[in-house]
């Protein structure tokens, strides 16, 4: 699987509704994976992803914290009922109380 660091991992963006697919090569394999709206929103800190071009601008510029969450939860295993690996506003929440206590970390040891 390819690093954060190099080419793109969340891949073929697409509006369907409520949610965004994209694909994630996982093990040399294209796999589909999928963000809904609430958590895009979260992301971008704003109320903006009802129309298939805003769900997917919004996906473009949240696209390396979709891919941090992502990640995370291929290496947890963690999938729906229906085989997908779905990311929600709960996932968008953890991922930024993480950064939150990474920051307060850092300055508490002097470093930031």
């Amino acid at each position: 699987m390819a690093g954060l660091g190099t080419k793109p991992i969340a891949m073929h963006p697409r509006g369907e509704g409520k949610r965004v697919l994209f694909e994630i090569v996982d093990s040399g394999h294209h796999v589909v994976r999928t963000i809904s709206t609430m958590a895009l929103e979260d992301l971008r800190h704003r109320r903006c992803c009802y129309k298939p071009a805003d769900q997917l601008n919004s996906s473009a510029l949240a696209r390396r914290q979709i891919e941090t969450i992502a990640l995370g939860k291929i290496g947890r295993q963690v999938q729906d009922a229906s085989g997908l690996l779905s990311i929600r506003s709960n996932d968008v929440d953890d991922l930024l109380s993480t950064s939150q206590r990474s920051i307060a970390g850092r300055r508490a040891k002097g470093c930031g």
